[in-house]
């Protein structure tokens, strides 16, 4: 019976459901609040840190919104039950204006979307259809105008109304002011008024004609140039040449263009204000009795900060159609269709609706529509629609690798552009066809993007990517080796590039964080670390949001609901101490919502900002510039005055941390031997029984942990490293202590009939290594290479 030994290389792997045999020596069996780093080992995880209560009460399904403006202004945007109301990170509510009411908000909260551009924040109700306004572009009353393009001696010049020539002038042969354009339009206006049916203006060379009724007509000119000394137009005429110089004000016509071609047609109007002249331009219009304009009420509102602080929520000002009829410049494609996603890409807001992405003109986020019917400018808005076998209505939009990757809940598609995004360089292409989760949003984090995949009551996690050597789009299952450990259906994904880190939400465990710690070295993936965190019980995490290496969480709780923060950032510790204090809700003295000292009986009174679930869980630590030593945990005397609780500590308690503790809980894998395969790698051998004796758990900069050993169907055996080593340097009476050193505990059982946790649920630090063990090893036979 020899007596071999193995280690554990390091605790940074997280959790496996894999069979024990087939686990990396680095993954445990279970990992509660805390954190795998590849720089400082297993570490307790940081604390939650209260930052301000924010509203009384709020549903789960309550949408929750963070804009990150600068480092100075941060707000909370929430909304439920048809109401929205904005938050500072101070906790101050914001004043919101309504100026076209709530009716936007009136669906369920679920079916919310938002996206901040600089001062506006875009917010979409998933649940509306789109609708166009009943405006339409004006049209004139009947009218014409005829054009005197050139005058000539002895020229014979006739207007003709409904088939009856209404006017007729014969210019003379040797004046020349009676051959001037301008005269010949006065003179035939002249004969066309003095019929008192037809009403006749002047305007330059032009004259325009109407019926004194306002009844429509036909008309034609003839001249003895040709034809080609007048020209006349009522409504349409067939190229843009055939306009004259000057008309009256806003009259429109319709330019043909190539007769039985739809597609070339465009509608102009005078503006005789246009060009700063004598002569006015003509500018293209949307073609009259066209509706022009979406409804407002319909379309994604906007959220806007005001100077003064305040916000306003309101119908966005969305531009009109400026051009064309519905055959030249159409509609965008999600009139008629709901908006199931907004974003904003390359300078343009963008909407996928169905199966299309449509984005807005280049750099004018409220304008949909072509700036003209005669050409397709690179800054029009682009409509593009997906192309596949499968039925692929689009869910989500990520930018992704300089393009933008799309998501339906059977396939991915990538919209690809070049330099610049516009309409005629853009193409939508299917790349990979994965199975989706539409409920998460997929969260883009550096070269990665993640997304859910449902697995009936658990969900999976997939890192999509494209493979630097093939040049091809993949996404692997960073759960396959956890794939029922996400209870539930995630909500929420949100990533830290910073960290390495990737946050799950699931509408299951709502007081839990699933927690994915990554890190890749090259091609090679050297951590994919998966554990919880949990919150207190009965806590509901409406969101949680990274802004660098903070998390920040908006959780709903018996009284309330309040924002935390957590500080992801590595070897981070409190001002003036050695490390940092491991308590949830944390707070210090000038956050407490009162603290009093009375110097008789010399006791000092605080009174929490929050309501603990548990009065008892709550522990108050000195912290520096006080005169109790930093670190010192103050017993206290709990006193209900009627209202609130009151913790009164002896002394003047000036500076201290008060919190609820929480519990950092590892549970190691079944130690086993490891040989190296013939085919490359490590493989366990399972042969034999092994008799754990003892091990050594390496630690750093820890005040406080503990072993608990549980062999099967005995007692648990508990073994407490208290920070404190007889002979240390950094043993010193009154202070708490952080040592870094080696911890021997005994397990006398068999691997295979053992549980072994490390445990930390005090305020003080740990971190851990790795782990050497000792054992019998007994084995029948011998396996033969």
């Amino acid at each position: 019976m020899p007596v071999i030994s193995g280690s554990i290389p390091n605790l940074i792997n997280g959790v496996s459901q894999q069979p024990f045999a087939l686990r990396l020596a680095s993954q445990a069996e279970e990992q509660i609040n805390g954190f795998s780093s590849i720089v400082e080992g297993l570490t307790k995880r940081p604390p939650t840190r209260h930052v301000a209560k924010l509203i009384n009460s709020l549903p789960e399904n309550a949408h929750v919104h963070i804009i990150n403006r600068d480092a100075a202004e941060r707000y909370v945007v929430v909304a439920f039950n048809g109401d929205l109301r904005v938050y500072g990170f101070d906790g101050v509510e914001r004043t919101v204006n309504f100026p076209h009411g709530k009716g936007y908000l009136a669906n369920t909260s679920a079916s919310f979307g938002a996206v901040t551009v600089a001062d506006y924040t875009f917010f979409l109700n998933k649940d509306v259809t789109v609708a166009m306004s009943p405006e339409t572009k004006a049209g004139r009353p009947p009218e014409g105008i005829v054009f005197v393009r050139q005058g000539n001696y002895a020229c014979k010049y006739r207007i003709i109304v409904d088939g009856q020539a209404v006017a007729e002038k014969i210019t003379s042969q040797t004046d020349p002011n009676d051959i001037q354009s301008s005269k010949i339009a006065q003179d035939l206006a002249a004969i066309i008024n003095s019929w008192g049916s037809m009403v006749a203006s002047v305007i330059g060379s032009t004259i325009h004609i109407r019926r004194a009724d306002s009844l429509g007509f036909s008309l034609t000119t003839e001249d003895s140039l040709g034809d080609t000394g007048l020209v006349c137009m009522t409504k349409q005429t067939q190229t843009f040449a055939n306009l004259p110089a000057r008309a009256v004000q806003g009259y429109q016509v319709e330019i043909s263009g190539t007769p039985g071609n739809p597609y070339d047609n465009f509608w102009v109007e005078y503006d005789q204000a246009g060009s700063g002249g004598n002569n006015g331009v003509w500018r293209e219009i949307a073609a009259p009795g066209r509706q022009i304009a979406f409804d407002p009420a319909t379309m994604p509102h906007v959220l806007v900060r005001e100077a003064n602080g305040s916000f306003t929520f309101k119908q966005a000002d969305w531009e009109k159609c400026a051009a064309g009829s519905d055959e030249t410049t159409p509609r965008p494609s999600f009139v008629g269709q709901r908006i199931s996603d907004i974003f904003f890409y390359r300078n343009r807001l963008g909407f996928i609706s169905d199966e299309s992405v449509i984005f807005s003109r280049s750099a004018k986020f409220f304008n949909f529509w072509r700036e003209t019917a005669t050409d397709l400018l690179d800054t029009d808005p682009i409509d593009i629609t997906t192309s596949h076998v499968k039925v692929s209505i689009l869910r989500h939009a990520i930018p992704f690798n300089e393009s933008l990757l799309l998501f339906s809940d059977q396939t991915q598609f990538m919209l690809g552009a070049g330099e610049v995004l516009t309409p005629s360089g853009v193409s939508l292409d299917q790349v990979t066809e994965f199975e989706t989760s539409s409920r998460a949003k997929p969260v883009g984090a550096g070269q990665f993007v993640y997304f859910c995949t449902s697995r009936g009551e658990f969900t999976g996690v997939r890192e999509y990517y494209i493979d630097g050597s093939t040049k091809t789009n993949n996404a692997n299952d960073v759960t396959n080796h956890v794939p029922r450990y996400i209870r539930g259906k995630v909500f929420k994904l949100c990533a830290s590039t910073n960290e390495d880190m990737l946050v799950a939400l699931s509408d299951t465990d709502r007081d839990t964080l699933y927690v994915y710690k990554y890190y890749n070295s090259g091609q090679e993936k050297v951590q994919s670390s998966w554990s919880r965190w949990k919150l207190q019980p009965g806590d509901v995490i409406l969101n949680a949001e990274f802004i660098e290496s903070t998390l920040w969480l908006i959780v709903r709780r018996a009284d309330g609901v309040y924002l935390d923060r957590l500080n992801i950032e590595p070897g981070v510790t409190d001002p003036g101490m050695a490390f940092v204090v491991h308590l949830d809700r944390r707070i210090t003295e000038a956050q407490a919502e009162a603290r009093f000292y009375y110097p008789q009986p010399n006791v000092t009174h605080i009174v929490l900002p929050y309501v603990p679930p548990d009065p008892k869980a709550v522990v108050i630590v000195a912290r520096p510039g006080g005169s109790v030593p930093a670190g010192k945990v103050m017993p206290y005397k709990l006193i209900w005055n009627g209202a609130v609780w009151v913790y009164e500590v002896a002394g003047n308690l000036t500076h201290f941390y008060a919190g609820i503790t929480y519990e950092l809980r590892y549970t190691f894998s079944p130690f086993l031997i490891r040989e190296d395969a013939p085919g490359g790698g490590r493989v366990a051998n399972t042969e034999g029984r092994i008799q754990v004796r003892r091990c050594l758990l390496n630690y750093a900069e820890t005040g406080y942990f503990r072993v608990e050993v549980t062999p099967y169907r005995r007692e648990t055996q508990v073994y407490p490293f208290t920070g404190r080593i007889v002979g240390s340097g950094m043993n010193r009476l009154g202070q708490v202590n952080v040592e870094t050193g080696s911890f021997r505990f005994s397990v006398m059982a068999s691997n295979m009939n053992v549980k072994i946790e490390l445990v930390n649920d005090t305020h003080l630090p740990s971190r851990h290594l790795n782990l050497d063990w000792e054992a019998l090893y007994t084995v029948r036979t011998k396996r033969m290479q």
